[in-house]
């Protein structure tokens, strides 16, 4: 398992209240962060990138599917926040499984 970084650390801090707020279960080490339960490549982000990462699961995960009436083009945006998120199968074949 990876130790978690100062970076990824303070954006937990940030990232927390946020989280129980809208009851998204967070958990990050130093290479993934995990929102209710997708993970999402972070190894060589900053504080503020892992916190960019979270407004994008959040954007897409929650606002948009309560809004779906949102005129985007929604392929380029998906493909655009989730270019650093692991499929269980990638996990898996990393030998992480259901770790962070």
């Amino acid at each position: 398992m990876s130790r978690m970084t100062e970076d990824t650390k303070r954006a937990l801090e940030i990232m927390q209240p946020v989280a129980e707020e809208l009851n998204i279960k967070v958990e990050a080490n130093g290479k993934i962060l995990k929102m209710d339960g997708q993970a999402i490549g972070i190894a060589c982000n900053s504080t503020w990138a892992t916190l960019m990462e979270m407004i994008g699961w959040i954007f897409l995960e929650r606002y948009c599917r309560g809004f779906r009436e949102i005129d985007i083009d929604r392929n380029e945006l998906n493909e655009t926040i989730k270019r650093y998120w692991i499929s269980p199968e990638v996990l898996r074949s990393l030998g992480v499984g259901n770790e962070n």
